[in-house]
């Protein structure tokens, strides 16, 4: 088994993304931090997405059995509840809360265990690329797709600043939040009890399974620059395995940059942090 990493920061000063590597139990992942939208900083300076992603990575990491991956992450979410009330958290305001998505792997000898929170990604791809199979959905498209959808909007009508975009979607972004561990909106972990009714989780077989992908939304492609007849996994998974994962992630770093302002391109950052892992057996 062979396995490629790479995480990059994108444009905001800590990387909120972490990358989850325990070679002794074959759990692998990522974690995509979510900060709550009151501001908050640790004493170290540290916003509660980068607590809450880093919590994951160091728990799973620390761990030399691994009995589900389900009650790991109702362990992780009970931690981040804890750590939220030691820092004086309103943990009964949503907007207070940290969080964080994630997608998580645990390989054995027949089988691959997967969980997943709003919108990380796992692609399972067989022999001779014959097959892509996404494990997961992005939890959180119908939400963002209405934010998105309003950002173009502003640009047609002649906004040319992403900060006074931004400002257009900001009263959806706010909204999409409170549907945390809702039926109308996404999971993630943020210490909530509903948290865990919330996780995706499962199992495949391995049989003639050849590479996992496994990755935050940072590494996503812009919809823009995919032709309609091909599916949009397809292109990203066979994107990242001719390329290899850094090379891809350095082409995407380019294009964000050919886009400063999000016009072309419609996203809510300039260049989001990036995590990802290629597994391949």
């Amino acid at each position: 088994m062979k396995i490629e990493r790479i995480t990059f920061k994108g444009v905001r000063e800590l990387n909120e993304d972490s990358l989850i590597i325990n070679n002794d139990i074959q759990v692998y992942g990522v974690a995509d931090g979510v900060s709550s939208l009151v501001s908050f900083y640790d004493k170290d300076n540290r916003t509660g997405g980068y607590i809450a992603s880093n919590e994951v990575k160091s728990y799973i990491e620390s761990l030399t059995v691994s009995h589900s991956l389900l009650s790991d992450l109702e362990m992780i979410n009970n931690r981040l509840l804890k750590k939220m009330l030691n820092n004086n958290i309103n943990v009964l305001r949503k907007e207070h809360l940290w969080g964080t998505a994630l997608a998580v792997v645990k390989v054995s000898e027949d089988s691959v265990e997967y969980a997943q929170t709003g919108d990380c990604m796992i692609l399972a791809v067989y022999q001779d690329n014959s097959e892509i199979r996404p494990l997961t959905r992005l939890q959180v498209v119908h939400l963002e797709d209405v934010a998105i959808a309003k950002w173009r909007r502003s640009v047609r009508e002649g906004l040319t600043k992403r900060e006074d975009l931004i400002k257009r979607v900001e009263d959806i972004l706010i909204s999409n939040r409170l549907k945390s561990n809702t039926k109308d909106g996404y999971g993630v972990l943020n210490g909530e009890e509903e948290a865990i009714k919330y996780i995706e989780y499962g199992k495949i077989n391995r049989t003639r399974l050849k590479h996992l992908l496994v990755m935050t939304d940072g590494l996503f492609l812009p919809k823009e620059i995919i032709p309609d007849q091909i599916n949009y996994w397809e292109y990203i998974t066979k994107a990242i395995l001719e390329k290899g994962i850094q090379q891809y992630a350095l082409d995407l770093i380019k294009l964000e940059e050919s886009d400063p302002e999000c016009l072309k391109y419609p996203r809510f950052k300039k260049s989001d942090d990036k995590a990802g892992i290629v597994i391949s057996f």
